[in-house]
């Protein structure tokens, strides 16, 4: 009795089941309906937005902007990079269970911070009216373009490695160069060749290290506070040696009998003399073509950057090993403290001192290997080849030294939806992490405002860069592991274990967006292409804009 009762409610709910279930079902999915079809908000085109450049500027205003527009940001490598972090890399000696793990915290995949943003490796060449062209052929329309190409840079500041385990082997090996070395130079007493000649004389102490700054006093950005505890500092170190108020003329390199081609035996030694104007050049320069770059790599029996230096500096193959400085001393002007009276009276003079003649000329040899890190040497876009179809539009906005004339706005003149900031741009501003992190976030405000503005307003001068709010600089300054020397607007100069801490919290927060980042909901495409195409069909840039340059 009790299996009848079973086997009928079985059967029974079968039976109900299959005279609900719809005659109309199907895997299939729906056709599109006319009314979908015809529908123009289905297929808008949004606002594309090129960024190009990878530093600190390009990638954080990628990472802004990501939820935004269509971007496509472009970069010679796939990663990001905390340049300053390299010095503590290369000086202290290589192991393998801290260094490959420091190199990773200060690298970061731009896929990594990305959600929505395309990412380009490859190099820009040229830019149009529409498009910015890359040197394998490839070409990215724009509506609206970003400059962020930043400054040149020696080797190991600068690579043309375009994956992270490719620049942590590139690292390595330098490092393992770098512990052969017996007398290093540094030309230039910034930020980076200050850090640098102290990690080097600090860490290791049978090294002779000479630091050449062409100013009476070293961080000449710096509060006279700082700049005093930093050559302390440094003085401090038996094996450092300062020259202060020294101009470097020219680098010689010179190739020992160990290192010459078969084709150079007997000729003596091969020199190469540089002027005064290309000393920076002292440093290795990355190779200009892929193919070059594979020859080195196959030619494993000399180090990567001593290849480099044959094919720059020898026109046959002969690799330096060896570096003669050469400089001229110069005549210092030192001028006494003013008294608060004298600075209201007068207005506040520049403590630094200056340096006038030449008083006499030098020359130190035996150098293993030369930094040139004076740094500032901005790298402004080019067309490889003449394109007289295609004029290079950028050409006209360059100054004599290279940097971009841009408005407050950070604007070309005559071309609203063109943009610059960071190194590249011509602002009258100590350049540094600081002022590329202020120029990203009012970019940010200027192109927000623009899309969630209800009102129909357009940008002024006001809403841009104020120069008198970064006329005192964010900028800090590491002296070995625990020193370091700084300024910010908040707090003014600092040293010792307060500049230390603030150093820190600084780096947490140049990384914090790139290791933990917060994606937001993608915004109405519809709303920003109406948006952002009336605004460029009424914006006009403001002449008076361009009177700091």
């Amino acid at each position: 009795m009790f299996v009848k009762a079973l086997l009928g409610g079985v059967v029974g709910s079968v039976c109900s089941a299959y005279h609900r279930r719809p005659t109309n079902v199907s895997l299939a999915l729906d056709p599109p309906t006319l009314d979908i079809i015809m529908d123009p908000t289905k297929d808008i085109i949004p606002i594309r937005a090129v960024i190009v450049g990878g530093g600190y500027a390009g990638s954080k205003m990628a990472y802004q902007l990501d939820s935004m527009f269509d971007v496509t940001h472009i970069d010679e490598k796939n990663f990001y990079e905390l340049t300053n972090d390299v010095i503590p890399v290369i000086t202290n000696p290589w192991k393998e269970d801290v260094n490959p793990e420091a190199c990773r915290r200060m690298m970061v995949l731009h896929r990594y911070y990305l959600k929505r943003s395309n990412v380009v490796t490859g190099t820009v060449t040229g830019v149009d009216d529409t498009q910015v062209y890359l040197r394998d052929g490839r070409r990215v329309p724009y509506d609206l373009l970003i400059l962020a190409t930043g400054e040149r840079k020696p080797f190991p500041f600068q690579t043309r490695e375009r994956t992270i385990s490719g620049r942590v082997q590139e690292l390595k090996r330098f490092n393992e160069f770098m512990q052969t070395c017996k007398k290093v130079a540094v030309v230039g007493g910034g930020p980076v060749g200050t850090s640098l000649a102290q990690d080097l004389a600090s860490t290791r102490p049978d090294m002779e290290v000479h630091l050449y700054h062409q100013r009476a006093e070293l961080l000449p950005q710096l509060p006279g506070v700082c700049r005093r505890h930093a050559q302390e500092k440094l003085a401090s170190n038996k094996n450092l040696h300062l020259h202060l108020s020294t101009r470097v003329t020219a680098v010689d390199g010179f190739a020992t009998s160990a290192t010459k081609d078969s084709s150079e035996q007997g000729k003596g030694r091969g020199a190469a003399s540089l002027p005064a104007a290309h000393a920076r050049r002292v440093a290795p320069p990355t190779l200009s073509t892929p193919s070059e770059s594979a020859l080195v790599l196959d030619r494993a029996d000399l180090p990567l950057w001593r290849l480099w230096l044959s094919a720059i500096w020898t026109p046959r193959g002969v690799v330096p090993d060896q570096f003669t400085v050469r400089y001229d001393t110069l005549h210092s002007e030192i001028r006494s403290q003013q008294s608060i009276l004298q600075q209201v009276y007068y207005g506040k003079q520049d403590e630094v001192q200056q340096c006038g003649e030449v008083m006499a000329c030098g020359s130190e040899q035996g150098f293993d290997y030369v930094f040139a890190v004076s740094g500032d040497t901005p790298r402004p876009l080019q067309w490889d080849t003449p394109r007289p179809t295609s004029p290079n539009i950028l050409k006209e906005h360059e100054m004599m030294d290279g940097h971009y004339r841009v408005s407050t706005l950070m604007q070309f003149f005559g071309r609203p939806n063109i943009f610059a900031l960071g190194r590249c741009a011509n602002f009258p501003v100590i350049r540094g992490y600081g002022s590329s992190d202020i120029e990203t976030r009012t970019l940010f405000r200027e192109l927000n405002s623009i899309v969630n503005n209800p009102a129909t307003v357009f940008l002024h001068s006001r809403d841009g860069i104020q120069l008198s709010h970064m006329a005192i600089p964010r900028l800090h300054v590491r002296l070995g592991v625990d020193d370091a020397v700084g300024c910010t607007p908040w707090s003014g100069g600092m040293t010792g274990v307060s500049s230390v801490h603030e150093f820190m919290q600084d780096r947490s927060y140049l990384l914090k967006e790139f290791q933990k980042p917060v994606f937001y909901k993608q915004q109405d495409q519809t709303k920003i292409k109406q948006r952002v195409s009336q605004w460029l069909a009424e914006e006009i840039t403001d002449v008076v804009d361009f009177s700091h340059c």
